[in-house]
């Protein structure tokens, strides 16, 4: 369960700490003072995006934390996604910076966002007011359905022979070509195929052919300077050298080298000079010797550059690219020739996968209708308790065509009023009744879910008098077992929660900030009276309200 959150720098909250009890807990305060940052903040934790404009103004970053008991289950994925459990607890912490940036830590190690919803999702379930919406969007309905009925393993069997029965279609597909037009293909491949295998261009050749170009073009340059380098190097005719004249120096300085290190170090640094200017002379020389002006080689350089910049211009703008492409063309070009027997092969492979894929669908029905026989009559006797007392629901499962969740199209129907016909839910339930019909898929999901927090923001939109206190003893009897955190707007519901937060705005010149405040008795007296109106009157009917709880 959630047992403390910290709130720093988030829109108007400067710093916020909260710590969270057993059974229900209630937020309450005026429109603004912050309560839906709060569930922003949790959201956070949730690994939802990261949102620069909840960043406090004037502070460089927004930051999360929280801290959780763990569960044995908990335990082992964290273990198995290499996690500290070295502790009883886990702590979830979440920073947005100004520019957007996001980080996220659970006990210390830094995690992905998709890590950190796969681990946030097993310990809350929240529930906004957004969340009525996919129950008037029937598509979504069959999620619901999935959740209560535990489809997971089911439908990934299912999905795994889908996604095969999909790619042999679209390969098949591929192949489906008239005549004509495949006549006309084979012949542009093997024509492109030819023109690039017949060339056989090579990684590395292009800038090869290039320096080689370059020295057949300045073959006379080369040969003429290097002769007049290595005369000057080495053997002046009417002269004499630098060697001969460095080797000069070098006798020279042999004679005095003894007297100073001075004159030693002087030494051995000529006597190098003169070694290196040799080797460089002979290296000149012999380079010099190996380049001749060719005129036939140069042409046939050129003409393979011609080549290599013609197919560049056709199959890409590098050799690699032409290579790649002369690869891609050949493989296409033995798909299509070889087409009849891989076509035989896939149809096939098809038949199997569909009879398989037929076999999973009714599997996944199967276990559909079962649970949806048991979950329409607990979300009847649910509606029934939440002052919705004749209404009728029912769980419509009609068959369709193979989609990535099943051959099933899933509808929630309802009956609000006695002899009325089962409708889709979409067309009937009003605001409130569909806040009250989530409350119940909820309650019923929450028995077998593994999830120890469940968060409700206004579940009681739209609801008031007897179905605002049928809301409350649910919420209540969800509290038995598991820790409920509300947003509410309810005297009904706040009156019956184990624990009261009062959450406040102050605005202290420019800038507000949110505080929250734990209530006592009094407080939640004079909290309750705000709530239904005030004064001595209001406040009376919360004692009185309080002491029914």
């Amino acid at each position: 369960m959630l047992e403390q959150l910290t709130i720093k720098n988030v829109a108007v909250i400067d710093k916020l700490e909260v710590s969270f009890k057993d059974g229900v807990t209630v937020l309450t305060g005026e429109t603004g003072a912050g309560k839906s940052i709060i569930i922003d903040s949790i959201n956070m934790i949730l690994g939802s995006r990261a949102n620069k404009e909840l960043v406090r103004s004037g502070t460089e970053k927004a930051e999360v934390q929280a801290i959780f008991s763990m569960s044995d289950g908990v335990r082992r994925f964290l273990e198995d996604n290499d996690i500290d459990t070295d502790d009883d607890g886990i702590i979830i912490r979440r920073i947005v910076t100004r520019d957007g940036k996001s980080s996220a830590r659970v006990n210390g190690a830094a995690v992905n966002l998709n890590l950190l919803r796969e681990i946030a999702g097993m310990l809350i379930n929240i529930h906004g007011q957004h969340d009525n919406q996919a129950l008037l969007t029937p598509e979504k309905h069959i999620l619901f359905l999935d959740a209560y009925a535990h489809t997971a393993r089911p439908l990934s069997e299912y999905k795994a022979k889908y996604d095969r029965m999909r790619a042999i279609e679209r390969r098949l597909k591929s192949f489906q070509t008239d005549k004509q037009a495949k006549m006309q293909r084979i012949d542009l491949l093997s024509y492109q195929v030819n023109e690039i295998s017949s060339a056989n261009p090579e990684q590395g050749e292009e800038e090869e052919l290039i320096s080689q170009r370059r020295l057949l073009e300045n073959a006379e340059k080369i040969n003429e300077c290097a002769q007049r380098a290595y005369a000057n190097l080495y053997d002046y005719p009417d002269g004499q050298s630098a060697y001969d004249m460095i080797s000069d120096a070098v006798d020279a300085m042999s004679e005095i080298a003894e007297i100073s290190e001075e004159l030693r170090n002087a030494y051995e640094s000529i006597s190098s000079a003169m070694y290196v200017i040799e080797d460089a002379a002979h290296e000149v020389k012999s380079f010099s010797e190996s380049v001749e002006f060719d005129a036939q080689a140069l042409d046939e350089v050129q003409d393979r550059l011609d080549l290599i910049n013609k197919l560049k211009r056709k199959y890409g703008g590098t050799v690699d690219e032409v290579i790649k492409y002369g690869e891609r063309a050949e493989k296409e070009l033995n798909d299509i020739v070889t087409s009849g027997e891989q076509i035989e092969g896939l149809k096939k492979e098809l038949d199997v996968i569909n009879k398989q894929l037929k076999e999973s669908a009714a599997v996944l029905t199967k276990t559909r209708a079962e649970a949806a026989a048991v979950l329409e009559k607990e979300i009847e006797r649910a509606l029934h308790e939440l002052n919705m007392e004749k209404a009728v629901f029912s769980v419509q499962i009609k068959p369709q065509e193979y989609a990535a969740n099943g051959a099933d199209l899933v509808e929630f129907m309802i009956a609000t009023n006695p002899g009325e016909d089962l409708k889709p839910l979409v067309k009937i339930a009003s605001g409130g009744e569909l806040s009250r019909v989530m409350l119940a898929i909820k309650s019923i999901l929450a028995k077998s879910d593994d999830v120890d927090t469940l968060i409700f923001d206004e579940i009681d939109t739209g609801v008031s008098g007897g179905a605002a206190q049928k809301i409350a003893d649910k919420l209540k009897t969800i509290g038995e077992s598991k820790q409920v955190i509300c947003i509410t707007h309810l005297p009904q519901l706040a009156s019956t929660a184990d624990n009261h937060f009062l959450i406040v705005k102050d605005v202290d010149g420019e800038l507000a900030s949110t505080t929250r405040v734990e209530l006592d008795l009094e407080g939640r007296v004079k909290e309750l009276a705000r709530i239904v109106g005030g004064g001595a009157a209001g406040e009376e009917y919360a004692r009185e309200m309080l002491r029914r709880k």
